[in-house]
């Protein structure tokens, strides 16, 4: 089985130079290249057995935050996901390291320093540079997330996006129902008593990183 490194991003040139750059270095590898996180949950749902590892940038087009990271964790339980952005400030690292991402990775580097990455995250090998300790309320928070269902991740996303259950059911193709049903679960879940409560503590995780 040939095992394949997925790579999500929406810029052409960034996305191509980086695709032909880890094919030449690893030529006993696939590479698939999607350009939007509704692609990348496609593209993992058919591939899971395969991914070994996806490189992950953060400002997608149809992705807020760490929505998408969040929904690939999903899919792709216990496999590496590297973040490649351009931005690269110490909060927006820290948020990703508490959402145990397996590296963080400039954009701004040389083509050849993100190749070699891979080598490297898929040897295992210490991604960041400085250990660093997590805040408890936010691993605390991330256990929470990682008890929903893919189906409550998307529903959560959904409702702090401010759509009403009758709008997620219709863009989910499910009935009002189940949506109130998964609505119920995620309260449980996240410990929380109301809609509102839901939205506040998710946000911060959705709206941290604005497209630049």
């Amino acid at each position: 089985m040939r095992w394949i490194v997925m790579i999500v991003d929406d810029h052409p040139l960034v996305g191509e130079a980086f695709e032909l750059s880890i094919r030449a270095a690893y030529p006993h590898m696939d590479v698939g290249r999607v350009t939007s996180a509704a692609d990348a949950e496609t593209y993992a749902r058919a591939n899971a057995a395969r991914i070994a590892l996806v490189m992950l940038d953060l400002m997608l087009p149809d992705a807020t935050g760490f929505s998408a990271l969040l929904q690939l964790q999903q899919i792709l339980p216990g496999k590496p996901i590297a973040i490649v952005s351009a931005r690269a400030d110490a909060h927006s690292i820290a948020m990703a390291r508490t959402f145990g991402v397996a590296a963080y990775l400039s954009k701004s580097a040389p083509v050849s320093e993100l190749v070699n990455a891979v080598g490297d995250i898929l040897r295992g090998e210490a991604p960041f540079s400085e250990p660093a300790e997590e805040a408890p309320a936010e691993a605390s928070f991330r256990d929470q997330l990682a008890s929903l269902s893919a189906t409550q991740l998307r529903v959560l996303v959904a409702m702090a996006d401010g759509r009403l259950n009758k709008q997620i059911a219709a863009e989910m193709d499910i009935t009002e129902g189940t949506v109130k049903q998964h609505v119920s679960a995620i309260f449980r879940k996240l410990a929380v008593n109301n809609r509102t409560q839901a939205i506040l503590a998710i946000r911060p995780y959705l709206n941290d990183l604005v497209r630049d």
